[in-house]
C-alpha cells in the first residue's frame, strides 16, 4: 500500500542497517471479570509490563526491533494526522489510487515473473519465486486498504516473500473497491476468483486464502461462501491484522478489550463515516455482513497476526475464542509495537518477515508439505494461564 511505501522510506532515512532488538521480559497477568462486568473499568496501556491476553494460547511476541520503532513513532506523526483530516470522499479516494500507483515504478524483483490474467472475470497477478520450496499449494491473496485504496502493485513486494517462503504459487486478486463497488461486490469478486481456482486447480484441496485488513475480511467471507456453496474449503486461512466485522468501533457486542487502542494510524472515527459507504443500504451481502457472525461456516485452520494495541484486536481475539471452541486450529500471534498490517513491511522491518515465515509454515503444514520442524520465533512465548472472560464471542 501507498502506507508501506512512506514506511519503508521513514525506515530507510535514518540509516539502520541493522535492527538490533530490545527484550521485554516479565509474567503475563490474566484476571477473570466478574459476571455482569463486560469491560475492565480503567484499561491500561499497551506496553506497560508483560502483555494482557484474551485467547491465552496465543503466541506473544513482545521484543521488538528499533527499526520497528521507528517505522510506528513515524507513522504517528505523519500517516495519523493526515488520515484523520483526509475527508472521505471520492476526491480523497483518487488521490490514495495516486500514491498506490507510485508502488508500480519500484524496482521488481529478478526471482519472480509475474502473469496477468483473469480468473472468474476478475483481473489478478499470479508468481511463484525462483528458490522457493517445491509445492504444489496456491496462495490465493486479498490485499488490505480498507476497500478503496492498494491493489496488485502496492502488495507485490509482500506476495513475493509469501511465495519465497511457501514455494506456493501466489494470486494476487485486483478486486473491486469504492467508489465503483461496495463491500458486497469486494466479496462478489473474491468468490468469483476463488470459484474459478477451485475449478481450474490440479490440487483443490491446497489452495491457502489470505489477506490483509480488509483483504483479510475477504479471506474469512471465501471461507464462509465455500461451505455455504459445497465448495471445497480452503486448505487454511492467513490474516494479518484481518477486518473481522464492519463496525469494529462498536463497543457493544461484548467482546473483550483489555489494553487501550492506541492504533499508530487507524483513526477509529473515520470508521463511522467510512460505514456507509463501505455498506449503502442497496448492496445485498451473501452470507453474514460480519465475518465474526459466520465461525459456524468457518472449519479451515486458521492464523492470524495482530498488534497489541490496534483497533481490530478486539476482535482477532473473539475471533480465535470462536473457532477454537469449535474445534478449528487457531495459530494467533500477538506483536507488541507494531503498526497494523505489519507483514506488508517485511522489506523494512525484521518482525514482517517472520510474520510471514511463520505463516508460510503453518500453511505449508496445513497442505502436508512441511516435513521440518516448524520456524520458530526465539523470542515468542505461549502462555496458559486461563483468560479473561471473553464475552460473546
Amino acid at each position: 500500500m501507498w502506507i508501506s511505501l512512506v514506511l519503508e522510506r521513514i525506515a530507510g532515512a535514518i540509516g539502520l542497517a541493522a535492527s538490533s532488538t530490545r527484550q521485554v521480559t516479565g509474567r503475563t497477568r490474566v484476571g477473570r471479570i466478574m459476571p455482569g462486568r463486560r469491560r475492565l473499568p480503567a484499561l491500561p496501556r499497551a506496553g506497560r509490563g508483560a502483555m494482557r491476553v484474551v485467547y491465552t494460547e496465543a503466541v506473544i511476541h513482545e521484543s521488538f526491533s528499533r527499526r520497528s520503532q521507528i517505522v510506528r513513532r513515524g507513522a504517528r506523526l505523519v500517516l495519523r494526522p493526515f488520515l484523520r483530516l483526509a475527508p472521505v470522499n471520492d476526491r480523497t479516494i483518487l488521490l490514495l489510487r495516486g500514491l498506490d500507483r507510485l508502488q508500480a515504478r519500484r524496482p521488481r524483483s529478478r526471482y519472480v515473473e509475474p502473469v496477468r490474467f483473469e480468473l472468474g472475470g476478475v483481473p489478478v497477478e499470479s508468481m511463484t519465486h525462483r528458490y522457493g520450496p517445491t509445492s504444489d499449494m496456491t496462495v490465493l491473496y486479498l490485499h488490505g486498504g480498507g476497500f478503496l485504496s492498494c491493489g496488485i502493485d502496492s502488495h507485490r513486494r509482500l506476495c513475493e516473500r509469501l511465495a519465497l517462503r511457501t514455494g506456493a504459487t501466489v494470486i494476487s486478486v485486483d478486486y473491486v473497491q469504492l467508489p465503483d463497488g461496495t463491500v458486497a461486490d469486494s466479496v462478489q469478486d473474491a468468490i468469483d476468483a476463488y470459484t474459478a481456482l477451485v475449478k481450474s486447480s490440479t490440487h483443490p484441496d491446497k489452495i491457502v486464502v489470505a489477506g490483509d485488513s480488509a483483504g483479510g475480511y475477504l479471506a474469512m467471507k471465501i471461507a464462509e461462501l465455500a461451505t455455504r456453496r459445497r465448495l471445497p474449503r480452503p486448505a487454511a486461512i492467513v490474516g494479518f491484522s484481518p477486518l473481522l466485522s464492519l463496525d469494529p468501533d462498536s463497543a457493544d457486542k461484548g467482546i473483550e478489550q483489555v489494553v487501550r487502542f492506541d492504533d499508530a494510524y487507524l483513526p477509529l472515527h473515520k470508521i463511522a463515516r467510512i460505514r456507509p459507504r463501505w455498506m449503502p443500504e442497496s448492496a445485498v451481502m451473501e452470507g453474514e455482513t460480519s465475518p465474526l457472525d459466520a465461525t459456524r461456516w468457518i472449519s479451515s485452520p486458521t492464523f492470524m497476526t495482530v498488534t497489541e494495541d490496534e483497533i481490530l484486536r478486539p476482535e482477532v481475539e473473539a475471533m480465535a475464542l470462536a473457532l477454537a471452541g469449535r474445534g478449528v486450529p487457531v495459530d494467533l500471534h500477538l506483536w507488541r509495537k507494531q503498526v497494523h498490517a505489519f507483514p506488508v513491511l517485511a522489506n523494512a522491518i525484521p518482525e514482517g518477515d517472520l510474520a510471514i515465515r511463520l505463516a508460510a509454515d503453518f500453511a505449508r503444514r496445513a497442505v502436508g508439505e512441511l516435513q521440518s520442524e516448524p520456524f520458530r520465533d526465539p523470542h515468542g512465548h505461549q502462555e496458559l494461564l486461563g483468560g479473561l472472560a471473553p464475552g460473546a464471542a
